[in-house]
């Protein structure tokens, strides 16, 4: 038996790390220990690993990958013994190999599909093998994505678009191994989800749809689709009956059980309960204890666990390609449980393609749509009002609810957030911002929220996007205190170069602003970017 560590850096994700959770399924497999940790976590410092594997995910968190990657490297007695890979990894292999010195067998790109390359006699294609849930529970950290299944039906995009990762990552477009095998094996481990989230990056390629489909309807996932929790201790209990051990199946079943006292009327019963638990505490072995004890405490788990059913959703989290929705592969999808249909506007010139997506969508009862709204590459600021707005005008059309979220877009080869897109400049970016922060990245579906966060016409979008930040976050309060309406007119009083020129100078940080020699005719409008609201703890300067 080998020790294993896993290792996630500290960033901020959504979806927890499914490379290592199929690495941790293969060594499991092996009779291996897997530990995971997030970040650098002093509790593994005292133990020597027989392998060490790390994962990376965005560019722009690089050093911060690096600098976990260079202080994991001293708990393995040789750097062969250390992995590093994920989608950063894959993308800028020669960069950490320079500022981590690892071997370059040891930087592993694209999808882990044979094991030989991290030391296995055979070879075994480790990307097709189920998600090893129990690792998440080693950690304190909770993805935002939540308990949901997370899996793939195809990998890759034959599109090629020069802003995205997937043609580097996932080369060849191919349908990978079968929906229902993937989400019954996790059934019988973990217990059944709610929800589904597929990060299938083009699933209208695929060849055989209408089959996938299918699948997806049979694995309970068609459109109506409910479900009933079966609860932590009927999930618990199986794997203690199979032999499975592990401290944090005892955790999951103790915090489980504890919350079930909620649940159950003060009495007698309560007292038995309560007493049953008592016990399991003192025990050498809880979980000898807990199969011991099971006809008399499932009684109480299955009178009074939540029983309530709760509807399931689909959601093909990488969204859908417009161009290559049609009236028979709509027909399909609409087969399924999906809530949102996500389907990408990248560009105004599919704007026609986009709306006769929508419309297609609407025809064949999906109601509920969201859509990734690309900005800072070849676009123009207008073309983002334009975009935003034509999802306004589709919901008051159809009364339907479509859910935008604009994306600033980065280079793939960057390791910072700081590319401008030549239409734009810093000071638009910062205020996208604004306005995104405040709606938490989403722009709703309500038309009136819209035409005040983004304006009227495109003169308007500009103007806003020409705005003070706190002017543009705390709106309604500086329009109160006049001091919106005094800008307005300062600003309007310019000339357009001198607009430019004035977008060119609140681009830099403040600080950097007070320290330049700014013309005259700027000295009583530039206070007004001073500002800072008594409520804005931080001024974010990106």
């Amino acid at each position: 038996m080998k020790n294993i560590l896993l290792v996630e850096p500290a960033y901020k994700n959504k979806y927890p790390p499914m490379g290592l959770m199929k690495i941790s399924t293969y060594h499991k497999q092996k009779g291996d220990e897997v530990v995971f940790v997030k970040g650098i976590d002093k509790s593994v410092e005292n133990r020597l690993w027989d392998k060490i594997y790390i994962t990376t995910l965005f560019t722009f968190d690089f050093d911060l990958s690096v600098k976990t990657i260079n202080h994991y490297k001293s708990l393995v007695s040789n750097s062969s013994d250390i992995f590093v890979g994920g989608i950063m990894a894959s993308l800028m292999k020669e960069k950490v190999i320079e500022e981590t010195g690892l071997p370059e067998s040891n930087v592993i790109t694209g999808l882990l599909t044979d094991s030989s390359v991290i030391g296995d006699e055979k070879s075994v294609n480790v990307d097709i093998l189920p998600l090893d849930y129990d690792i998440l529970d080693m950690v304190d950290y909770k993805y935002p994505a939540g308990d949901n299944y997370f899996a793939y039906m195809t990998r890759g995009c034959p599109n090629q678009c020069p802003f995205c990762a997937v043609p580097i990552l996932e080369p060849e477009f191919q349908v990978t191994n079968n929906i229902v095998s993937q989400l019954r094996t996790i059934n019988d481990m973990y217990g059944e989800k709610q929800n589904l989230l597929l990060l299938d990056n083009n699933i209208l390629t695929a060849p055989n749809l209408a089959e996938l489909i299918d699948d997806l309807c049979n694995a309970g996932f068609g459109k109506g689709a409910s479900f009933v929790n079966p609860g932590i201790y009927d999930v618990v209990m199986r794997r203690y009956h199979r032999g499975d051990r592990s401290i944090y199946l005892d955790k999951k079943l103790v915090n489980y059980l504890d919350g079930m006292k909620k649940r159950i009327p003060k009495g007698n019963k309560r007292d038995a309960y309560l007493e049953l638990l008592l016990d399991a505490e003192a025990a050498d072995d809880y979980s000898a204890y807990m199969l011991q004890v099971e006809d008399q405490l499932r009684p109480f788990i299955e009178k009074y666990k939540n029983k309530a059913r709760k509807m399931r959703s689909v959601d093909f989290n990488q969204g859908v390609d417009a161009r290559r929705i049609n009236d028979d592969n709509m027909r399909l999808l609409a087969k399924l449980a999906i809530k949102p249909l996500r389907i990408a506007f990248d560009n105004i010139a599919f704007e026609e393609t986009y709306i006769r997506a929508v419309r297609l969508a609407h025809e064949h009862g999906i109601e509920e749509i969201s859509n990734y709204i690309l900005f800072n590459f070849e676009d123009k600021p207008e073309d983002l009002h334009r975009r935003l707005e034509c999802n306004i005008k589709l919901n008051q059309e159809l009364g339907i609810k479509i859910f935008s979220f604009p994306m600033k877009y980065s280079p793939i080869g960057r390791t910072d957030r700081l590319h401008i897109g030549k239409h734009w400049n810093q000071k638009y970016l910062r205020a996208i911002s604004a306005i995104l922060h405040v709606t938490q990245g989403v722009v709703a579906a309500g038309n009136s929220f819209f035409y005040k966060a983004f304006g009227n016409n495109i003169d308007e979008f500009f103007e806003i996007l020409s705005m003070p930040r706190d002017m543009i976050m705390y709106r309604f309060y500086y329009e109160g205190t006049g001091q919106t309406n005094e800008w307005k007119q300062l600003f309007h009083s310019l000339s357009s170069a001198d607009k430019d020129e004035l977008m060119d100078i609140v681009s830099h940080t403040v600080t950097e602003i007070k320290q330049m020699d700014c013309p005259e005719k700027f000295k009583d409008i530039l206070p007004f970017y001073f500002l800072k609201h008594q409520e804005d703890a931080v001024y974010a300067e990106e």
